[in-house]
């Protein structure tokens, strides 16, 4: 046997030795690791991305940031407790050094996504930067990472709050310390108000130290408040809701702080309908600004109390959700403290748009012919309840200054009969089109016979149904309808049927003979039973007829 000897051939006893050469290898993998990684840089420099100066990367990231914190602000949940930027910091070095130089990348602070221990390093990165704040789901009593924040209200310019109200104290204590000179934006609600045992302490004068000269939006839900501050005087979006026992707010104290905001352009109450209505006497409240008002849940005599002092431009919008309705005649009285001065250049009321259901009505009136796609159209909505006889929103209209309505929507699943149709073309004489949605069209046609040679709704010249069963004999009796109206020179001129129930193409020809223009999807769906007998409306009336009447020769 040959015993070779070399350099490289380690003996197994030199423990120490071996430990020196693995030492030493290990730095040279180290070293090529460390050029390697020099060489990837250098190779990564020359891409294209790398010649964008670091301006246009910021504006790239404020883009990629604003796209994410709009999905968290519509309700798409984040998983991760990391602010989103960090996508961006864990592509390259430069990238990151780019994000972590600009501080407006880190002031969108949203703590139901972020971890508690992100906070401080958010407040660190966004050096002075304004912040956003948002804390709208508190799912523990662990409040010092927002305390921790309201540490910095003088650099705060949107602040979101959601609290229960054990510690609204604390966070009223925090918003009072400092003032908040840069604040547009400030949403407060407090869950968990409806325990008589605790005290909520009223926002009050002390609030940003009375110095928030930026402030044009306050949105508050379930607080005490007292608004006589001139901290709010530059509002132009104010919301208030109040849905539990307490709080109780006067309607004086209501129109004493509304007489502060001279620039409010955007006004949403939701007002209990147990708001006192003291006796105090206060002046007319103009708000020569003010394009929407919304009023949701009070009584109708409420309503009447705030509009009666409230000063409006012409062409506002209102929309009204509105509780005991004492009587019809209470519309007339709400349309008088809305129009005070009948004088004055209304815009004209053109449609009527209405909806119902088995206990509650919703109308809305709009000086555009147009089916309601964009509220600012709206001039007033109503809803309410009332049972009695859905056919009061044709007398609400002789109560509405400056109507002149043309066109009728009517969005129901009600059978509505013929009582209610005779009263629509009574109150509404200048109606020439009919829009109906989901409703029988029984009641409809046999209100438009003609009662010897008159014509009902004389102006009629278009209708449109939609989603909507529609009996054997009703096309036919429509058809005729068309037939003698046209005789009469008082001629429908189209219509429309989309979405519709036992339609067919022989019907729509039938109707293209006394009709000028037919709008039809072609959609055919026949309804039938199993046995193939039809159950459209008309047939079905007529088979609970024969059985009446087999019943009753069946008892003879």
């Amino acid at each position: 046997m040959m015993v070779f000897t070399s350099i490289d051939i380690i003996p197994r006893g030199g423990t120490t030795l071996v430990e020196q050469c693995r030492t030493d290898i290990d730095k040279d993998i180290a070293a090529l690791f460390a050029s390697l990684s020099a060489l990837r840089s250098r190779r990564n420099a020359l891409a294209s991305i790398f010649s964008l100066p670091p301006e246009v990367l910021v504006n790239i990231f404020i883009y990629f940031v604003e796209e994410g914190n709009f999905k968290i602000y519509t309700g798409i949940p984040r998983r991760g407790g990391a602010p989103i930027l960090m996508i961006v910091t864990h592509v390259c070095r430069h990238w990151r050094q780019v994000a972590l130089e600009c501080p407006s990348l880190w002031t969108f602070i949203d703590i139901d996504c972020l971890s508690a221990p992100w906070v401080p390093i958010m407040l660190e990165r966004s050096k002075k930067a304004a912040l956003v704040v948002i804390y709208n789901e508190p799912s523990s009593p662990e409040y010092w990472p927002l305390v921790q924040l309201l540490s910095q209200l003088p650099r705060i310019k949107v602040l979101k709050l959601c609290t229960f109200s054990i510690v609204v104290d604390l966070i009223l204590d925090c918003l009072s310390s400092e003032p908040a000179p840069l604040l547009q934006i400030f949403n407060y609600k407090v869950l968990g108000n409806h325990d008589p045992r605790i005290s909520v302490r009223p926002i009050s004068d002390s609030i940003f130290q009375g110095r928030a000269p930026l402030l044009r939006s306050v949105e508050l839900a379930e607080c005490a408040f007292i608004l006589t501050s001139h901290v709010f005087s530059g509002l132009q979006t104010l919301d208030l809701r109040q849905i539990g026992p307490s709080p109780h707010l006067t309607l004086s104290q209501l129109h004493s702080a509304l007489k502060r905001m001279p620039d409010l352009e955007l006004l949403t109450l939701f007002l209990s309908s147990r708001i006192s209505e003291d006796t105090e006497l206060f002046d007319q409240v103009p708000l020569t600004r003010l394009r929407r008002i919304v009023l949701n849940g009070c009584a109708i005599r409420t309503a009447v109390s705030l509009f009666s002092h409230l000063v409006l431009p012409v062409d506002a919008s209102i929309a009204l959700c509105l509780t005991e309705i004492e009587s019809p005649q209470s519309f007339s009285d709400l349309f008088s403290a809305i129009h005070k001065d009948p004088d004055r250049s209304f815009p004209i009321i053109r449609s009527l748009h209405a909806k119902f259901t088995d206990d509650t009505v919703s109308v809305q009136f709009s000086t555009s012919l147009a089916y309601i796609r964009n509220r600012d159209i709206v001039r007033l909505s109503i809803q309410f309840e009332y049972a009695s006889d859905s056919a009061i929103i044709f007398g609400m209209c002789r109560m509405v200054p400056h109507h002149k309505i043309q066109k009728l929507y009517i969005s129901t699943s009600l059978d509505l009969s013929q009582d209610f149709w005779r009263a629509g073309f009574a109150h509404l004489p200048e109606l020439e089109s009919v829009n109906l949605r989901r409703t029988s069209i029984a009641g409809f046609i046999l209100a438009l016979m003609p009662v010897g040679v008159s014509m009902a709704c004389p102006l009629l010249r278009a209708l449109d149904i939609y989603d909507t069963d529609i009996g054997c004999d009703e096309l036919r009796d429509l058809r005729e309808i068309a037939r003698m109206r046209a005789k009469g020179d008082v001629c429908i001129q189209k219509l429309g049927l989309m979405d519709c129930r036992n339609v067919t193409e022989g019907n729509v020809q039938l109707l293209e003979r006394v009709i000028a223009y037919v709008e039809w999807d072609g959609h055919e769906d026949v309804l039938m039973n199993s046995h193939g007998g039809c159950i459209c409306p008309t047939c079905l009336d007529s088979d609970d007829s024969e059985d009446s009447s087999a019943d009753a020769h069946s008892e003879d």
